[in-house]
């Protein structure tokens, strides 16, 4: 892509600037949605995009720094666009910090199959709407919406210290939500065979079947509940990621000090282990470097139970007096271990009364720093001696770091699903339907 040349040319020739960093991203997508039944309808139309979007930092001569976004037509206004950064510009010496060039580990984030569906097979965008209306309609959904997109991207990050990144990626991925109970999307490097869209869909209608029957309220109390591995991850990333962030470390609001990662600070039971893999081979978590060009690398977080390290960028490693770490992407790059690790079958086999729960609400409300929670999950299913029963609407509440300590916690590891479910005792009261 000329345009990052065309672009850095420009920074070059700016007089008062000492250091620069700008990261620029170009990408080309097609998609198909579905809203309310209807494909291609005013409210999901079939779409053809071509973007280029990315953002720059700049250090003037006095030291200040200046952020700002990057696009397509940013070159035709760049005077305005340096005038107004210039004026915006504050004192962050923590952040004032440029990379040089960077040995980079190798990974394969492209998979040529993708790009054919943006020009001459663009067909099959349509033939896996078609799948995804077949299978509602098998399953009596009166209301279906979600689609499938793919994606192809470039991207590059540049310093005036010669750090020269460039990387190709590629996405697919499809959804459906039906009847607004129950859905689930998927996302792939690599174009999805239609074998693989049913197989996973269909567990999707599943658990709608399962939905549809009401089930015996039973009193309040503790119980064995399984989190699908999309809400466990909800969890997990609320509660320990968010706590595990530089800025929050820093600031003092995180549940952990700096010196609870110095010292490894037992947190979580000693056999679970949380660790990041960005090198995954057409991993859709996987990536070669960060937004401020810092390469990539498996990293450890949490280590039979111990703290490791907080999650620290460039700017908050520095005021942390820490190395920066490679960060999680979302969760396909992240990988748990635990002693008690059993597929969905056998975990809800050993169930004799408990909960499976497919969704919560209100998560992003709760204390972060305190683990402690109460959710509602609208969706939910009773299981009784290993068998679901049918629906039913809860109430959990319980502290989500007691969760990582408990003896009963457990890895469930869902078909289709990359990440895992957790199964753990909880207190659940049961709401009317």
């Amino acid at each position: 892509m000329a345009y990052i040349d065309d672009i850095q040319a420009a920074f070059d020739r700016i007089g008062d600037i000492d250091e620069y960093r700008l990261l620029l991203g170009g990408s080309r997508g097609a998609g198909v949605g579905i809203r309310d039944n209807d494909v291609g309808s005013v409210y999901s139309p079939v779409s053809f995009s071509d973007n280029i979007s990315g953002s720059f930092l700049v250090q003037w001569h006095d030291g200040r720094l200046s952020r700002g976004n990057l696009d397509g037509n940013s070159l035709l206004r760049f005077d305005q666009v340096v005038a107004t950064a210039r004026e915006a510009a504050y004192a962050d010496p923590d952040a004032a910090q440029f990379l040089g060039p960077q040995e980079v580990h190798h990974v394969v984030l492209h998979s040529p199959d993708v790009p054919p569906l943006l020009d001459e097979r663009s067909n099959y965008l349509l033939e896996t709407v078609r799948l995804l209306q077949e299978i509602a309609a098998c399953h009596d959904v009166e209301t279906l919406n979600g689609g499938v997109t793919a994606n192809v991207s470039e991207s590059f990050v540049r310093t005036s210290r010669g750090l020269d990144l460039r990387v190709e990626g590629s996405i697919f991925s499809y959804a459906a939500s039906f009847d607004g109970v129950i859905g689930d999307g998927f996302r792939r490097r690599s174009v999805v065979d239609e074998a693989e869209v049913i197989t996973n869909i269909e567990r999707v209608a599943e658990y709608l079947q399962r939905l549809r029957t009401p089930a015996v309220e039973p009193p309040p109390g503790m119980f064995s509940v399984m989190l699908h591995p999309n809400v466990a991850y909800s969890f997990f990333d609320f509660f320990v990621w968010g706590n595990m962030g530089g800025a929050a470390v820093f600031h003092g609001q995180s549940a952990w000090r700096r010196e609870d990662f110095v010292n490894h600070a037992q947190v979580m039971r000693e056999d679970l282990t949380v660790r990041i893999e960005p090198w995954k081979h057409l991993g859709p978590g996987s990536f070669g470097w960060t937004a401020e060009g810092l390469p990539s690398q498996p990293q450890i977080y949490i280590d039979q139970g111990r703290l490791v390290t907080p999650s620290l960028d460039l700017k908050f490693a520095r005021r942390l007096d820490l190395p920066p770490v490679t960060p999680p992407s979302n969760r396909h790059s992240v990988e748990f271990s635990a002693r008690i690790d059993e597929p969905l079958e056998q975990a809800q086999a050993g169930i004799d009364n408990g909960v499976l729960v497919l969704s919560v609400l209100g998560l992003h409300t709760q204390d972060r720093s305190s683990g402690n929670y109460s959710v509602s999950a609208p969706q939910a299913l009773l299981v009784r001696d290993g068998e679901t029963q049918g629906r039913v609407k809860v109430t959990l509440s319980g502290n989500f770091f007691d969760h990582l300590r408990d003896d009963a916690l457990s890895l469930v590891r869902f078909p289709g699903q990359e990440s895992p479910g957790f199964c753990f005792p909880v207190r659940v009261a049961f709401e009317a339907i």
